[in-house]
């Protein structure tokens, strides 16, 4: 039968009140007995470490824990490791041995930038590219990654490794930022000021692995502007499949077989582990059914957001007034007839009711990257009207999300801050604006060849 909003409130209870299982990837060299006893991860990239030999990087040591800590997510990655990689020059990678986004070659001295297009104006060719390209990463383990677990991360010792494919990865690595912190009321990546470089950063690091897998060095993750729709007009067979009744993927898609990873579990004592046992195998998606988020955004609600001047304020997490990150998250919601709940990015999660409405699962839905691809797009119309706009640096925001703080779970090491500023062609891409002009202040009519817009039920 089909999900229920009770179903979807349990597991969101379950959710909040037991931070237990955890899961994060780590560089494969990096686990091994030697490397966990000596407390490093400077691999060896051509003979030496961090390719320190042909200038690539250094070894170096990490700053000392926040004090108190008592989860190791806290102080990333500090807890498992006092000294990483360094990478120099256009270099990176956890072991120095990759470019940074936006160049390529042995030297990574070649300027290497791709246009993000919005996802119905991509060719038939390019579609099914990025399509297949998908599915290999779904299918291959990663030879670069493993995956660690944990049933409770503040007891000391209490994890261990296991592959994972790319895809997998990806997934993990988003559950991993979600989960609040033991004796801590936040998290990595949500309701705070590191929402847009986090996930950024996100985004660059899975298109990049699906590079090295594939050979495809033009892979790019595209957007879907959900502005242009009353309806989910990517929902269909054609691009990510349409639905049964029960919310199952329709067995014409090349989606219906995509199973989920690390499922929730009513267990109190562990709510996330391998098997899917307790929970929905396949992928669900119910568009426009959940009864209280039973539209999309507007081109309105990105214009009144972007029209928010201060990118964060006090106190830089879910009840900030007037803040461009909380209004695009969507806590701030709009004044109006619509009487919505929630708004912009989280709006769009909960309108697809199923798999991608919570949050540590919603990775699984591959919808979910082409979301957050407009998300990052808001995100920088937003920036080139304020270009002065700087990452907060204040007390105030939680120590995960401070300008300075390390992303978790991130190899090669990043700062929350550390995009903040920087130019998108210079991390390697740029945004293409849609072919058709938006028809108005509100959402469009459905273009020619499209579903014809369903009222949401």
């Amino acid at each position: 039968m089909l999900l229920s909003l009770h179903w979807f409130w349990l597991v969101l209870v379950l959710y909040l009140t037991n931070p237990r299982e955890v899961e994060a990837q780590f560089p494969r060299p990096c686990t091994t007995p030697e490397a966990r006893k000596d407390r490093t991860c400077c691999p060896l990239f051509n003979g030496s470490i961090c390719g320190s030999s042909s200038r690539r990087g250094k070894c170096v040591k990490l700053p000392q824990l926040y004090p108190g800590a008592v989860d190791y997510r806290v102080g990333w990655p500090r807890y498992f490791f006092h000294s990483t990689c360094e990478c120099l020059g256009n270099y990176d990678g956890f072991d120095c041995s990759q470019c940074l986004p936006g160049w390529r070659g042995p030297q990574c001295e070649e300027p290497h930038v791709i246009e993000r297009k919005e996802i119905t104006d991509m060719t038939d060719s390019e579609r099914e590219t990025f399509f297949s390209n998908l599915h290999q990463a779904k299918q291959s383990h990663s030879s670069r990654y493993m995956i660690l677990r944990s049933n409770d991360t503040a007891v000391e010792g209490n994890y261990e490794f296991h592959n994972s494919t790319v895809y997998e990865l990806y997934i993990w690595m988003h559950y991993y930022a979600t989960k609040t912190y033991t004796l801590h009321d936040s998290n990595s990546a949500h309701m705070g000021p590191a929402l847009v470089p986090w996930h950024r950063a996100f985004l660059l690091f899975i298109e990049r692995e699906i590079r090295e897998l594939t050979g495809n060095q033009d892979f790019y993750i595209p957007y879907w502007d959900w502005t242009r729709t009353d309806h989910c007009n990517i929902c269909t067979n054609e691009y990510f499949g349409a639905v049964d009744r029960y919310g199952r993927i329709e067995s014409a898609s090349r989606f219906s077989n995509w199973t989920t990873t690390c499922p929730f579990h009513g267990n109190a004592t562990m709510i996330c582990k391998l098997s899917n046992e307790g929970y929905p195998k396949y992928l669900i998606r119910n568009p426009g059914k959940y009864p209280s988020y039973k539209t999309l955004p507007t081109t309105k609600d990105v214009e009144d957001t972007l029209a928010i001047p201060d990118y964060d304020t006090p106190p830089y997490d879910s009840r900030s007034n007037n803040s461009f990150r909380n209004t695009l998250e969507g806590f701030e919601i709009p004044d109006d007839p619509r009487h919505l709940n929630s708004s912009m990015h989280n709006l769009v999660h909960n309108y697809m009711f199923g798999s991608m409405t919570l949050v540590s699962t919603s990775t699984n839905d591959p919808i979910f990257i082409l979301h957050h691809s407009f998300v990052d797009k808001i995100f920088q119309d937003w920036f080139k009207e304020h270009p002065n706009a700087t990452y907060p640096d204040s007390d105030e925001v939680t120590p995960a999300q401070r300008a300075k703080a390390f992303m978790a779970p991130f190899f090669p090491l990043r700062t929350n801050d550390y995009f903040w500023g920087k130019p998108i062609r210079d991390l390697g891409y740029s945004y293409r604006e849609h072919s058709l002009p938006h028809s108005g202040a509100g959402n469009r009519p459905a273009r020619q060849g499209e579903e014809t817009a369903q009222s949401p039920l």
